[in-house]
């Protein structure tokens, strides 16, 4: 009934989870520096969605690194167990 979770499920949820707090930490700090300055508090929620999406999507490897296809084909393998184990 239940699967085993993989490298990639893990990864996934690192992301959402990442995100999330990006978002919310980012509309948040808007918030808080669009009270002191009077600025339009409407901006946050656009803030925090364009940095949110950043990290998220990590276009330049920043934040999770980049992973090739053996890499990832590699992880799935150790995952299912589909690799012999080394002695």
């Amino acid at each position: 009934m239940f699967r085993a979770r993989s490298a990639d499920s893990d990864a996934v949820f690192k992301r959402s989870v990442a995100a999330a707090a990006w978002f919310v930490s980012c509309w948040w700090a808007y918030s808080l520096i669009a009270y002191f300055l009077g600025l339009p508090a409407d901006g946050g929620a656009v803030i925090g969605v364009l940095a949110a999406a950043f990290v998220a999507l990590d276009p330049t490897g920043a934040f999770w690194g980049k992973r090739t296809r053996e890499t990832t084909e590699a992880a799935n393998a150790d995952a299912l167990g589909l690799t012999s184990p080394t002695p």
